[in-house]
């Protein structure tokens, strides 16, 4: 877990809505003639990028790439749902086994010789 991690509940979307929120205000906070935003659609495309990267870095999830498609609404309730949504997706999925160590040859037990 990173250093700048924080435990949020992912499957709450009421406290993912709230850590977005106020990932969102941070950012604008930060911004000459960026008022407090009140959703989505009162960030730029750079603002938004940068909530999300901060997202990542709270939750220490990798999110960002997962965002390409999100068309779901424009309120920070929205997000919210969507993160939950994605986080749900990947904690249900089964973790990737490693691939299983394989010799280059096989012992030949087949036919009975001994060595």
């Amino acid at each position: 877990m990173s250093e700048n991690a924080t435990k949020v509940d992912l499957t709450n979307v009421d406290d993912v809505e709230e850590m977005v929120r106020e990932i969102a205000r941070m950012i604008c906070a930060e911004q000459p003639d960026m008022p407090e935003p009140e959703s989505l659609r009162d960030l730029d495309s750079f603002s938004v990028v940068q909530v999300l990267l901060e997202v990542e870095n709270t939750t220490d999830r990798k999110l960002l790439e997962k965002f390409e498609d999100f068309t779901e609404g424009e309120e920070f309730r929205d997000l919210a749902a969507y993160i939950v949504k994605i986080v749900a997706e990947e904690d249900a999925a089964p973790a990737e086994a490693p691939a299983a160590e394989t010799p280059d040859a096989a012992p030949d037990t087949a036919s009975g010789a001994q060595a």
